[in-house]
């Protein structure tokens, strides 16, 4: 009896040894804030090609990028795979957008943002400030083992991540956004993933691309009106960018000022008022939060990845000059 136990146990115990391995690996032994930094070193230096999918609240896009580190060099391209194709192109420190209708452009950059998680590019000593790192056991994502790390905010101003690093080349391949109360509001999933050398041709194809017009630096194509500042930010924002336009068909002067925490950002908008009866107006689509009131015969509008009573109470403290 004793023998035929043994030899049940040990028979349905091998799948799961297969699965979690009982060793402990180097990952397992790594910190949470050592796992999200070595993350970030992997997406910048291995070559290697995903393809994903970025779930919000009423869509579903699927892409696919693909990297390569060269001599120092960075070489990517990020692609739709459904629908009307868009294309963004890196070569180094210069973005192209190929996107459909729009005429294509260059920016100044050393990475592409769009559809990729702000988490693999954080200054993850500065988020230490305002973020906790807490390691939360081993999944399974694409087939592959990861770790799991849980990014609580300090605050109840900002929301969380969940995010899953491969165990073994500590690819980061699922982010969970989600609000204070545990709520999905956006996610990115990778479904397929290639790693290794085979990307060596990448340059070739990307530098036979058209290089589009670079657009002027918004930091110094113009002056920004100082008629208003904020009072009140959750700690660690911060400004990164402003910006003064004046629309041509009436004249209205629209200022903006861009903020960011280092994961999360929203964009201030004030301008001449044009809801002439209603005081304010919220809305929010997954983790995009739009709020917008008027306030000394002015419009301000903030839009950004904050909750509600977050966006509503930077809006309430903004202060005019006299």
């Amino acid at each position: 009896m004793r023998k035929t136990l043994f030899l049940l146990t040990a028979l349905f115990s091998v799948p799961l040894l297969a699965m979690f391995p009982a060793s402990v690996s180097a990952t397992q032994e790594l910190s949470a804030k050592q796992l999200v930094e070595q993350m970030a070193k992997a997406n910048k230096q291995l070559n290697y090609e995903l393809v994903f999918v970025q779930t919000g609240p009423v869509s579903i896009d699927a892409w696919r990028y693909r990297h390569l580190y060269q001599n120092d060099t960075v070489y990517a391209q990020l692609t739709t795979l459904d629908g009307v194709k868009q294309e963004i192109i890196q070569r180094n420190n210069l973005i192209s957008y190929f996107q459909g209708n729009y005429q294509p452009f260059t920016i100044n950059s050393n990475r592409i943002v769009d559809s990729l998680p702000s988490i693999l590019y954080g200054n993850f000593e500065q988020l230490a400030q305002y973020y906790d790192f807490v390691k939360s056991g081993r999944n399974r994502v694409a087939d592959r083992l990861v770790q799991t790390v849980k990014i609580l905010p300090k605050d109840n101003f900002r929301y969380q991540y969940i995010i899953f690093i491969d165990e073994e080349n500590h690819l980061l391949l699922r982010s969970d956004m989600l609000d204070r109360d545990g709520n999905l509001l956006e996610q990115f999933r990778v479904v397929n993933f290639y790693l290794g050398d085979e990307l060596n041709e990448l340059p070739v194809y990307l530098n036979k691309m058209p290089f589009p017009p670079l657009l002027a630096d918004k930091k110094t194509a113009t002056k920004t009106i100082k008629e208003w500042d904020t009072s009140w930010l959750p700690q660690g924002f911060t400004l990164i960018n402003e910006d003064t336009k004046t629309e041509e068909s009436s004249g209205n002067v629209i200022e903006s000022r861009l903020f960011s925490d280092g994961l999360f950002s929203f964009t201030l908008y004030v301008s001449n008022s044009i809801l002439p009866t209603e005081q304010e107006n919220v809305w929010r689509q997954g983790a995009n939060t739009i709020y917008s009131e008027n306030m000394n015969g002015k419009e301000i509008t903030l839009i950004g990845q904050i909750p509600v009573s977050t966006a509503k109470r930077i809006v309430q403290d903004i202060k005019f000059k006299q």
